[in-house]
Parts: C-alpha cells; structure tokens; sequence
C-alpha cells in the first residue's frame, strides 16, 4: 500500500463488507472519536511470539528506522491516546533490530516483546476487536518494450501535465486536500477518466511505458500499484507507481454484486480476475466502471510502501495512515490461504510481528488491513484468496508516554 497502494485491495473494499472499511463512529457526546487503539494490560496481552524467520522480520525493522531516521525527532505518533515521538521509536526498533539479527527462536522472542514494548489492541470492527484482512502482492506480467498484433495494450507513464491542485495552499480549511486535473483553454479541469484512456486520450503522446497483451493484467496492475514486466528474453523490469488520475474509485466487485453476478461471499481477487477473463466481451465495460487509473515508472527498486523504502513479503501490512502509527511493529491473529495436495485451498493459523509500512485506498478505518505477500504464483494465491478476520496489535516503546492532545 506509497501512494502506490492507493489502489490496494481497492477492488473488493465495498464487497467485502461495508462495514469493514468504515472510519471510526464519532461520539455523539464529545464529537470525538473513540481511540482506535487501547492499550491492554499484561494479564489482557496474549503472547505475542513469531515462529517464522527473525531476519526477515529484521529485514522490515531496518526500513522502518531508516524511516525514523528521516522525519523530525520530535514529530509524534499516535498509539490510541498515547504519543510517543520519532526519537523513541528509532530507539526502540534499533535495539529491536540487533537483537532479530542474533536469530532468537519464538520463546526468546516473546520475552523480549514483553520486556521492552507495550500492547495496544485496534478496536477493529465496530469497536468488537475483530479485523478484516486482505492481501496484497506484486504481479509479474509478460511485456514487450514495443507493440505487436498481440502486445496492443499500453502501461503508460505518468503525464507531465497532469497537474496536482494543493488545496490548502488557498485556503486553510481544505489543508491536506488536493485535486488532481489538467489545464485546458485556460481552466483547469478533471484529467481524463479510464474510459478516455483506453479509447486513445493519452495515444501518441510518447508515455508508454510498454506493452502488454491482457488488458485485464494492467487492471490489476494498477490494483496492486507495482509489478514487475517479463520480456521474451527473460529481462525483468519493476514497475512502481508514479500518480493516478484524480478521478474517484468505483469498485467493480459492488458492481457485480449488484448485477447479480457474484455473492459477497464469491466475491475475492481471484474470482474477479476469473470473471474478466472468462467474460472478455463485458471486460472493458466493467474495468471501465471504475474511472480512476495508475501510472507507472521503471524502477530499479522493487514495490515500495507509503514510508518511501521497500515493503518485505509477510513482513510489511497496510493500514488506515489516519488511525494507526506509521512505521509502528505490530502483531497480528488471522488465517492465510495455503494450496493443499489436491490443490484445493486450506486456511492455515498465521500469528506474525508484521511493521506498519504501507496503506491503501479501501483500507479505512481501525478494521481493516491489507498484507503484502510479495511475489510469484503463491503471493498471488494469497492474495487472490485473502480475505479473513482476526486480530491486529500495536506495539510501542516501555515508556510512559505523553498524553495525546496535551501538547
């Protein structure tokens, strides 16, 4: 989920249950919103431990500090009604890091969660606890860097003249907003919507970046919000998001939905991606439902988060950047999808330290979270198929941290 997962888990935020993406009820008494995270006391923590491989884990700790490292020192971050500042957090995840580094098992992992950080549990779903997961990967889509009589379909880059609109820079109560346009005669309007794009709006203007052969890869290209190219030679290139067009998401699987074509129970990645692919003649039609599109630039780096560096598979998550801590470690309680022998598909227990490093356009609220899987046919699989409760858990420096809204 950099502005790159503006667009993940997009596709299934009104499917998958409204409620899952709501912002947290306001209450009517104080006009405040309820904390979206509680801090738990060692009786009420469970055991927080992670059987999986600590260098992974380090692996996303570092990206997290080099993220410390960059903002102000002092700059706070919000854990429920508690604040600890930049500086703290830097400290904390350094000695966290060294010690992954020593290759700990789970037993010695546990203990030191329980010496050196504090629990917060998310409210999650309507103040119940209960989290909604889904996932995330990096598709890898085969390409040519010039157009034939089947790589017809262009992933173009971002345009210089869409032109990005501070709101705040006029007007002090719309600060943090912003419109995302184009000038024309003289005005400046809405850029051109996805329907505009695949019928040519952007065609000779020199922005492809490459060619592709299945429009519905470049749909869900632009869903994840990078990927990586294969050519015919086996060359690989990462793509990573460069902007969208400003228009608005419109979800295709509430669409389907409504037409009676899927249950909210049908309804994942995976069945999407079927659907487009076994209904080729109503294909353009429904992508086109949604008018927002991504554009892309060759990177040499691969998929990067909202924090700036990269994300790690099974390691990074994204969340609401409104409700929970960026760059915070965090435990989290679900089940992931596995393929069994027979190739039927398993739900296996997954209880993981993940770190707080992205965030994504329908993943609002203290409910939701979306995890990177990474890339290859088993991320796919995951993500394609992700969609189950459990439990999400914050964890802070042992301090005693200052009081939100007292300073």
């Amino acid at each position: 989920m950099s502005g790159s997962k503006t667009f993940i888990a997009a596709l299934l935020s009104a499917a998958l249950m409204v409620s899952a993406c709501a912002a947290p009820r306001v209450s009517p008494v104080s006009g405040r919103r309820p904390p979206s995270l509680v801090k738990l006391s060692p009786s009420e923590t469970p055991d927080i431990g992670d059987g999986y491989d600590p260098l992974t884990l380090a692996e996303a700790v570092k990206n997290s500090i080099t993220y410390y490292s960059k903002v102000p020192p002092l700059k706070k971050f919000s854990f429920g009604t508690d604040t600890y500042t930049a500086s703290e957090m830097l400290a904390s995840l350094s000695g966290f890091y060294e010690f992954l580094r020593s290759g700990p098992s789970r037993k010695l992992v546990s203990r030191y969660i329980r010496e050196h950080f504090d629990v917060y549990a998310s409210t999650g779903l309507d103040g119940s606890g209960s989290v909604l997961f889904t996932g995330y990967y990096t598709p890898e889509v085969p390409a040519k860097g010039e157009p034939d009589e089947f790589y017809k379909y262009p992933v173009y880059a971002l345009p210089k003249y869409a032109v990005t609109a501070e709101l705040g820079l006029f007007k002090e109560k719309y600060r943090g907003e912003r419109l995302i346009g184009m000038v024309k005669e003289g005005r400046f309007v809405p850029f051109f919507t996805r329907e505009d794009i695949e019928q040519g709006a952007l065609k000779g203007g020199g922005l492809e970046i490459a060619w592709c052969k299945d429009p519905v890869d470049i749909f869900f290209l632009q869903v994840q919000g990078s990927g990586v190219l294969i050519y015919p030679d086996g060359t690989r290139k990462n793509l990573d998001y460069s902007g969208t067009n400003g228009r608005p998401y419109r979800s295709i699987g509430k669409l389907l939905i409504e037409r009676g074509k899927a249950s909210v129970n049908d309804m994942s990645l995976k069945f999407l991606q079927d659907y487009l692919h076994a209904h080729p003649d109503e294909a353009g039609e429904i992508m086109g439902h949604d008018e927002s599109y991504v554009f892309f630039r060759l990177s040499d780096a691969g998929p990067t988060g909202c924090l700036g560096g990269p994300v790690t598979p099974g390691r990074s998550i994204a969340t609401d950047g409104l409700v929970f801590p960026a760059g915070a470690p965090a435990f989290i309680q679900t089940e992931i999808p596995v393929r069994g022998a027979n190739g039927a598909i398993n739900w296996e227990r997954y209880d993981s330290l993940v770190m707080n490093q992205d965030t994504g356009g329908a993943i609002k609220g203290p409910g939701r979270v979306d995890i990177y899987f990474g890339g290859g046919e088993e991320a796919e699989l995951r993500a394609g198929y992700m969609r189950r409760t459990g439990r999400l858990y914050f964890l802070a420096p042992v301090a005693i941290p200052a009081k939100a809204g007292l300073h």
